[in-house]
């Protein structure tokens, strides 16, 4: 028996038979080579592989499909293509030429270490290629044809490797490199399947075959396990099972309080990936969508791609309603190569001050939401307010883009919703003016009304002693923006890193507040805490 440690990247803990993915050892020939040819072939393999991925997109739910339809349309950017092309004709093969540009974009993108995003989307540009590369040299993309479930071992895995073995085959994902947040992990996560990353190359080794018990809730993998350990597995797994069924009959209940009052669970989410997962715990919908983590550096994402992302976003809801924040560079640092320093700090430009000032990027994601809003329940929110200037201007310019939509002759969502996301005190102040400029919902959200409201950068641990989201202060501009909005006659939200802590949510219940939104994991502690609460 022998223990290896990794780190955990899908929760869960089960036993089984491992079963190792090799991968093809790419040898190309030397040539010569007829480029017009390449080319055709080229072009053929792009058709082929796009079909392949739109296939899979069409079977797979809104998490997967958002990743496939994006490594489709990886296959369509002209640049990408163009550097495959010019490599065509400098004298070698379509599969050579595709293989070494998928490679060289990919090792770009991985080593942006400010741009976790970015990192995540190396994977997919390298799955893209490699399909292309195994359609123009004619090899299967099933990689293994299994007669009972496995645990998947690997030095890394693509997304469509868990779409390359049958359903229902794979019990667990083994990896000696990766990444946790890799979009491999990430459909794991929302398939429930188990999987550790980083365990090293040396339990690749010898693993084939063997039997593992698979603890991902602790980074563990112990080959060989005993007959002791092999016990202790059956039963935490029956233990977990349990546990989970619990949390699902939490989930199930209704939102009310001990004294009948209603409550809305929202959640905090990046995309469609974890959208479906909040859903499972008991979200009702999305109270905080962060577009910025799905913007590319130096390359803003053009309408559509923003609109299939935002589609993708709607679809996971499920009916739901998703609550987008528009672009908030200097938190999101998702742009970090485009805005740098002081002018994209905490107190600089950002959040809507940042949009106002590159109005086509912001016209360009309005268009996008306004359009992906008909494809059902969208509201959307501009961070950083300070006063009623930036609101009303920048509705002008969602006004210049209804505009322009009907020209166009798109379909879209007039009556798109559009509110303050609260996290400046000057604007808590001044709440009741935007309810009279036509604002339709407010969410408050405490991390930067915090560090705003006491001068201290939640970030700083010296400080951590003024960084109080349920202070006296906090309270009196909370209690303020509920107000405003209880008289406007619009919904409010409370958001924030705070509302997942029970202690701080049911001090924001006392002070009126009944929609909440936090991160999934904090959803059943939450919903417990108010179902077991009085309003005073």
């Amino acid at each position: 028996m022998k223990v290896y440690q990794g780190h955990s990247a899908s929760p869960g803990l089960v036993m089984g038979q491992v079963s190792r993915l090799e991968r093809w050892h790419e040898n190309f020939a030397t040539g010569p080579f007829n480029a017009e040819r390449e080319q055709r072939l080229l072009e053929n393999a792009v058709r082929t592989a796009q079909r392949e991925l739109d296939g899979m997109a069409d079977r797979s739910g809104p998490t997967e499909q958002a990743i496939f339809l994006f490594q489709s349309m990886m296959l369509e950017d002209e640049g990408f293509m163009n550097e495959v092309k010019f490599q065509i004709k400098a004298g070698i093969s379509a599969a050579e030429a595709m293989y070494r540009v998928g490679n060289r974009y990919a090792e770009q993108l991985a080593a942006m270490e400010d741009n976790a995003y970015m990192q995540l989307r190396s994977a997919d540009i390298l799955d893209a290629a490699r399909r292309v590369v195994n359609v123009l040299t004619n090899r299967p993309r099933v990689w293994l044809a299994l007669d009972h479930p496995v645990i998947l071992a690997a030095e890394m895995l693509m997304p469509s490797d868990l779409f390359s073995v049958p359903a229902g085959m794979i019990l667990g994902l083994i990896t000696s490199e990766g990444n946790k947040q890799s979009h491999a992990a990430i459909i794991a996560r929302a398939m429930h399947i188990p999987g550790v990353v980083q365990v090293g190359r040396e339990f690749l080794n010898d693993c084939d075959g063997r039997t593992v018990v698979l603890d991902a809730n602790n980074g563990e993998c112990i080959l060989d396990p005993d007959a002791n350990t092999r016990q202790q597995a059956v039963s935490r797994i029956c233990e977990l099972q349990r546990e989970s069924e619990e949390a699902a009959r939490i989930s199930a209940l209704p939102n009310r309080t001990k004294d009948d009052v209603p409550f809305e669970l929202l959640a905090n989410c990046y995309g469609q990936e974890d959208i479906e997962s909040a859903l499972q715990a008991g979200a009702s919908g999305v109270g905080l969508l962060r577009s910025g983590y799905m913007m590319l550096p130096g390359r803003p994402v053009d309408e559509q791609e923003q609109f299939v992302f935002y589609q993708s976003c709607i679809a996971a809801a499920k009916g739901g309603v998703v609550t987008v924040r528009t672009f908030d560079f200097g938190v999101d640092r998702a742009m970090a190569d485009i805005h740098r320093g002081l002018e994209s700090s905490k107190l600089g430009l950002r959040g809507i001050r940042s949009s106002l000032r590159q109005t086509h990027q912001f016209e360009t994601q309005i268009c996008a939401l306004l359009r992906a809003a008909a494809h059902g329940p969208l509201r959307v929110m501009f961070p950083m307010v300070t006063n009623l200037e930036d609101w009303d201007e920048a509705m002008r310019l969602v006004a210049h883009c209804r505009q322009l939509l009907r020209e166009r002759g798109e379909e879209f969502d007039p009556n798109t919703p559009f509110g303050v996301m609260f996290g400046v005190p000057s604007a808590c102040l001044t709440a009741e003016e935007f309810v009279e400029h036509g604002c339709n919902f407010f969410v408050i959200e405490t991390n930067d009304l915090t560090q705003y409201t006491h001068a201290v950068d939640r970030d700083i641990s010296i400080a951590e002693r003024y960084y109080r989201p349920a202070s006296h202060a906090m309270k009196k501009l909370i209690r303020m923006v509920v107000e405003a909005a209880r008289e406007g006659g619009i919904p409010v939200t409370i958001c924030g890193s705070a509302v997942g802590n029970p202690a701080n949510t049911l001090q924001y219940l006392q002070l009126g507040l009944r929609s909440f939104s936090v991160s999934p994991q904090n959803l059943i502690e939450v919903k417990k805490a108010l179902m077991n609460a009085k309003i005073k």
